[in-house]
Parts: C-alpha cells; structure tokens; sequence
C-alpha cells in the first residue's frame, strides 16, 4: 500500500504525455473531423453533425453512457442550451494524447458563448476519434468544467480513490475472478478495441472475461499496469490514460497495449464505465 500511495502521489504531478508525431496524418484527419464538427454544432444542423461521428457514439454523462448506435440516432436538444443563453462554442486548444493509424484521443479546451460574444462556460472534454470506412468520425465524448472548478483537495481525493480502483481490478483480473471485478466495474460500460463492446449487464464483456479464452488464445498468464497518467478530473469522474503489458505463461511479455480508462464514481464507488485500446505493441 505504501508504494500505491507514492505512485498516486506522483500522478498528482503529471501532465499527459502528447502523441507521437509519427501518426501525424492521422492526428490532422481527426482534427478536421473534429473542427467540422463544431462548424455544424454552432450551426445547430443536426443531421450534418452526424457526418462527424462514428458510430456507435458514446456521449459519457453524469454517471450514465449514451450510447447512439447509428446515424440518426444521435440527439441533442440545441432548444434547451439557447435558452440557457448559448449561441456558439470554440475550441481553444486541442491536444492530441494518443494516436495510432485508425484513432486519435483529444483533450480539448472549449468555451461557450452568448448572444453578446460573453463567455457562459469554459470546460474540457475528452474525445476518441476514429476512422471508418466513411472517412473519419468522433467516436465518444466526456465533458466536463475545467479541473480549477474543483478543489485540491477533492481532485487528490478523486484520482486517489479512483487510482485504488484501477489497481484493484488489475489484482482481480490477474486472479481472473469476475466476482471480484464487479466491485471495480460499472454497469453500463463500453470498451472500443478492435471492435466495439457495450456491456448492459454483469455476464457479458466487457464486464465479464472469458479468462479460458485468453490462456488458450494468447496464452495469457497476467497483465501489468504501467505508465499511469491523468488526463481530467471531476469529483465522480477520472479519465486515465495507461499502458498495460501481457505476459504469457512463460513469463514472457507479448503485448504492450496503451488505453484510455474512464472510471467514474456511482453509488460511493469508483468503477470503470469506459475503455478505448489502442492497438497492440508487439515486442
């Protein structure tokens, strides 16, 4: 425990690591896919919005996945954020976090505006980009106030308890016992690998592995978790992005992956609601 809380103790201190810029060309699709995006947003043209996303799209709020899964399907009531003064949104910084050749994740820094050009709000949101076969698309958004709106004390509160949870489903995932993942596990919860996974309930996965599968597949023995970094604090939500690394039952390590993790807290507990995989580094 006394190593948990020193590792804990120097998340507070790290800024995300930026994308590498091999993947460039596709940091600039996902960016134009995102800055068309808002074009039509402050447009209020909902059936062009939907040009801009992949689908199935996850919009990620208070504890709850929305979860639009095909054109169409997508809401989103321009009426009510009028009334509540807007007219217009900017992005003021878009950082790029990771990247691969099919997915880009962002940390964007936007504003809202009024009818006067005065600024209503100011936030973060986190997205995941990603390519089909239609071209490039926003895949899930979380979106927040920006981490000056909590206290200091509340934020290292936050990522302690949530850090706590990460390590605690690692425990239970190398023990491969579902039972326990449950307590490190909210229901909904979407994962985005190489195919999309939107589990509604404890059996199926995301939420519940099939560990025979993995030791007969892969011949997986244990993963470990490295490169732990913050990317956004809420009071109930903390965005992570990660490295975990597989080893099979030689020892011998096969797999590399960097993910984003969403855990948010429901109920008094921190669980993960949300996972984005990058695609595998193969030693």
């Amino acid at each position: 425990m006394k190593k948990l809380l020193t590792i804990i103790t120097l998340l507070f201190l790290l800024a995300p690591a930026i994308a590498p810029a091999q993947n460039e060309e596709a940091i600039q699709n996902a960016k134009s896919a995102l800055e068309n995006f808002l074009e039509d947003w402050n447009r209020s043209d909902l059936d062009a919005i939907q040009k801009h996303l992949s689908f199935p799209h996850v919009t990620h709020g208070q504890g709850r996945l929305i979860v639009a899964q095909q054109e169409g399907d997508f809401a989103q009531d321009f009426g009510m954020l009028r009334r509540q003064g807007w007219r217009r949104s900017s992005f003021d910084s878009l950082l790029p976090l990771q990247a691969s050749e099919s997915k880009v994740n962002f940390l964007v820094d936007f504003t809202r505006y009024g009818a006067d050009n005065e600024i209503i709000f100011s936030g973060q949101v986190f997205y995941v980009v990603t390519k089909q076969h239609d071209g490039w698309g926003m895949h899930y958004r979380s979106g927040g106030p920006p981490e000056r709106a909590i206290t200091e004390g509340a934020r290292d509160t936050a990522i302690q308890e949530a850090t706590i949870a990460i390590y605690k489903f690692f425990e239970a995932f190398n023990s491969a016992d579902n039972n326990a993942l449950l307590n490190y596990n909210h229901v909904p919860q979407a994962m985005l690998n190489t195919r999309f996974l939107h589990a509604t309930n404890n059996e199926t996965p995301p939420v519940r592995m099939n560990f025979d599968a993995m030791r007969e597949s892969e011949l997986w023995s244990y993963s470990i978790l490295e490169d732990l970094e913050v990317v956004h604090v809420m009071n109930n939500k903390v965005i992570f992005q990660l490295e975990f690394e597989r080893f099979n039952s030689s020892g011998n390590k096969y797999s590399r992956v960097p993910a984003v993790w969403v855990l948010t807290k429901i109920n008094d507990k921190w669980g993960v609601q949300y996972r984005s995989l990058m695609p595998a580094i193969i030693p």
